[in-house]
């Protein structure tokens, strides 16, 4: 506002404007400023922030304008204009400011490992907190600048630590993006100090920060919900089985060694499977984690050592007939036909009659 016996200086305007510069550069002592209430004026000129006042009426004066004063020198007698430029800074806590982020980001879902794109959205209150910080770091020399702006200053600052908060969140601790949404409130504070330090330099004060939401592509939803339905559907199943097995009175360790020994027992032409084929009828009648356990030590370990004998010299496997060891070329005394001479599993010279290997034991 101007006027022309009394040169008055004052800004009316919404919330929605941060920073205003006065249309008026030239002031004499009679020049009035007013500063409503949440406002803060500051005198600018070459470049620095000078002279700063608060909510009131003032004079410009050579008393209440020191520092202009010193950049300018001797007013002459207060009458002599003096070129200045005059921001307006509005105090006020900007409610309901709105903010997301642009692109999606790429996390791996640690409970179920699928590959989903995360995106947030949500709130802040923000305000002025030091204007003269503001108005040389941020508002420059535009004649207005309004929340939009203060977004796009800070969006970088705002962009860069929430997506570390959520990729933190996922990765790190292992919270699932169908549960994330239970950590907002803890996700939004810890993001809010983070963000402060980060924009205190601007001269600009976040009062709140709330991220409403974090989410994924429709898409990528329906199959971390499917991916959840089929792990209930399996936990369900083996919860069944286990009480089952408690009812029954055998374990999962018991069930498995009864599955090994059904398939290896329907290995048809095999000397292990005829006798695995026993010991499973066995284990029936007798339990399962004694007598079966045994047969199928005994029969596998006849299946996998038939054809062959150990060397006595350095414990290598030989093929039946051979003369020498290959490993350490040991004489191998071959047992003659109809006779039990030397054990089979380790070659040992054995006493007719006997019915174990004195050397390791071998059931004969």
């Amino acid at each position: 506002m101007h006027n022309n016996l009394l040169d008055v200086i004052k800004y009316v305007g919404d919330n929605n404007v941060l920073v205003h510069r006065s249309e008026i550069e030239d002031f004499n002592s009679k020049t009035q400023l007013i500063v409503d209430e949440s406002q803060e004026a500051i005198f600018y000129k070459d470049g620095q922030a000078l002279d700063l006042f608060g909510p009131g009426k003032h004079s410009l004066t050579t008393e209440n304008l020191p520092l202009l004063r010193k950049l300018i020198g001797k007013l002459f007698g207060g009458k002599t204009p003096y070129p200045c430029t005059v921001y307006f800074i509005n105090k006020v806590s900007v409610m309901d400011v709105l903010w997301g982020t642009d692109t999606p980001i790429p996390l791996e879902d640690p409970k179920y490992h699928l590959l989903i794109n995360v995106r947030a959205n949500g709130t802040m209150v923000l305000r002025i907190k030091d204007s003269r910080k503001f108005v040389v770091g941020i508002a420059g020399q535009l004649a207005d600048f309004t929340v939009e702006g203060v977004k796009k200053g800070i969006k970088g600052a705002i962009m860069m630590i929430i997506k570390n908060a959520i990729a933190k969140a996922i990765a790190v601790e292992g919270v699932s993006i169908l549960e994330i949404n239970a950590h907002l409130d803890s996700l939004s504070q810890n993001a809010l100090k983070r963000i402060n330090e980060e924009i205190e330099y601007y001269g600009i004060s976040l009062d709140r920060y709330y991220i409403n939401s974090i989410s994924c592509t429709p898409e990528d939803l329906q199959e971390l919900r499917d991916a959840k339905a089929k792990a209930a559907s399996m936990v369900i199943e083996a919860e069944a089985k286990a009480k089952s097995r408690e009812i029954q009175g055998y374990d999962y360790r018991t069930e498995r060694q009864f599955d090994v020994l059904q398939e290896a027992a329907g290995n048809e032409g095999g000397a292990a499977g005829t006798m695995i084929g026993a010991g499973v009828g066995l284990g029936v009648g007798f339990g399962l984690g004694g007598a079966v356990g045994q047969v199928a030590k005994d029969s596998m370990g006849q299946q996998s050592g038939q054809g062959q004998i150990k060397c006595a010299n350095c414990g290598s496997l030989i093929q039946a007939g051979a003369k020498f060891c290959p490993n350490c070329g040991n004489k191998v005394e071959q047992p003659q036909a109809g006779q039990n001479k030397f054990c089979p599993n380790c070659g040992n010279k054995l006493e007719p009659g006997a019915k174990f290997c004195p050397n390791c034991g071998q059931k004969l």
